[in-house]
Order: C-alpha cells, then sequence, then structure tokens
C-alpha cells in the first residue's frame, strides 16, 4: 500500500508550499499529491483553494492574479506554528523538489466548471517536455468534464477520478464516470472507505486509494480492506511504520 505525501507534509508545515514538500522528501516519501491551478498570465501554481482566504486570509481569486500578485501574499498566514512567509509556489520549483526523489507524482486540478480554459493542455505539455515525468504522473480532478479534456488530448496520461461528497448509493454511477474516462484509480474519502465499497472499485478494474488517513489505526484498516494507497499529512509517522505489498 503506498503511503502518499498529501499537500507535501502538510501536518508540520503550511500546506502545498515548498516547506512542505522539502519537509516530505527529508521524510522520506516516495509518492507526492499537490493541487494545480492556472494564473491570470498563464503560470502553473500549487495551491489547494481557489481563493487565498484560508491560507493567507485574503479572498484573493488565483485566476484573477498575475504570478507576481500572487507571490506578494503569505499563505503560511493560517499556520499558526510558524507563519514566516511562504508564497504560492510555481508547480516547476516543486517539481524540482520532489521529482527526484519520487515513485509516484498525484498532479490534482482543480478546474470545477473551466474555470481556468486551456489548464489540461498547459499541464500536460508542462509533464512530458520533462524527461522521465510522465512515467511517474497521475492527474486526478473532482470535475469530470477536466478528465474528459485530458483524455481528449492524451491517450497514455494516468488519470484518476476523485469522488467528492460520495454515498454508497452513488458510487456505481462514480464509477461509470469513472470508466468513460479511461481512469486507472478511483480516490473517495475515508468516511466512506468501507469493505463492500472498496471492494466494488477493485472489482470494477481501478486502484483503490483514500483520503485523508491520519492514523496506523486507520491505516491499517486500509490495507486489511485492500486499499492500493493512502494520502496522508503524517508521511514521517505512516512512513515509519512498514507496510507489505
Amino acid at each position: 500500500m503506498k503511503i502518499i505525501s498529501h499537500r507535501g507534509a502538510s501536518a508540520y508545515a503550511p500546506e502545498n508550499t515548498l516547506k512542505a514538500f522539502k519537509l516530505a522528501v527529508e521524510m522520506g516519501s516516495r509518492d507526492f499529491e499537490f493541487d494545480v491551478h492556472l494564473t491570470k498570465d498563464g503560470e502553473l501554481v500549487v495551491h489547494h483553494d481557489y481563493t487565498l482566504e484560508h491560507t493567507a486570509g485574503k479572498h484573493v481569486k488565483i485566476v484573477d492574479c498575475t504570478y507576481e500578485e500572487l507571490k506578494k501574499f503569505n499563505v503560511a498566514w493560517h499556520y499558526r506554528a510558524d507563519r514566516r512567509p511562504q508564497h504560492v509556489p510555481l508547480l516547476a520549483d516543486v517539481i524540482d523538489i520532489i521529482a527526484p526523489h519520487a515513485d509516484g507524482l498525484n498532479f490534482e486540478v482543480k478546474n470545477d466548471g473551466n474555470l481556468y480554459p486551456g489548464i489540461e493542455k498547459k499541464l500536460l505539455d508542462f509533464i512530458k517536455h520533462r524527461a522521465g515525468l510522465l512515467e511517474k504522473s497521475l492527474i486526478s480532478s473532482f470535475d469530470h468534464g477536466t478528465l474528459k479534456r485530458l483524455r481528449a488530448l492524451s491517450h497514455t496520461v494516468k488519470l484518476a477520478y476523485l469522488g467528492h461528497g460520495l454515498s454508497t448509493m452513488l458510487l456505481l454511477p462514480a464509477l461509470r464516470k469513472a470508466r468513460s474516462v479511461g481512469a486507472v484509480n478511483f480516490h473517495l474519502a475515508l468516511r466512506i472507505a468501507f469493505k463492500l465499497n472498496i471492494s466494488r472499485i477493485k472489482k470494477a478494474g481501478f486502484n483503490a486509494c483514500v483520503y485523508t488517513v491520519n492514523t496506523q489505526k486507520d491505516a491499517k484498516r486500509m490495507q486489511a480492506i485492500g486499499v492500493d494507497g493512502i494520502f496522508t499529512n503524517h508521511p514521517d509517522i505512516l512512513g515509519k511504520w512498514t507496510l507489505k505489498g
């Protein structure tokens, strides 16, 4: 079972910052997940939300900012343990830190309602033009349209369908959507990661990964029911636990 650092070592540093990714590498992470947006001037950047409200305390939309404007905001503002300035990083800078140490890279594209037209091609071009990156890469999204556009642009890129707000009742329709874009992975929340649901996902031919798992108790339960990977904010704790398979 893979242990995937979630937004870097985000329990110990401001999420999705260069500091968080450097720390995840130091903790021995080999698999990484992060969120990708597109700035007003066409730069791929790493941040979770569409605005900086949570991280910087400012209701600033990434889509409305150039990268130079984004760099002015301290996205460590929310992190009480260490508020020393950190800015929204370029995707390229994140990849420079983690790719040499990575077995797997999970690019989560934030693009609800096609907010960032052209982000799919921009990201694919970025991945394809970096030696050795495509083989390590998996692109995920909650937005079905984004996954459809990615598949139309590339028949080889690995895709993951992200189940958001799913109930057990809605799982089967979501699996059909995942199959329609040729996804290889299906990612779901811990709260609905029951043995029956994991069995259905795997029987449908997908790898099953679960977010967000932050205790060894939950990690062991996920491994016992056949989960292929877990996203965690604590890659140090779970990374030290010897996982079989």
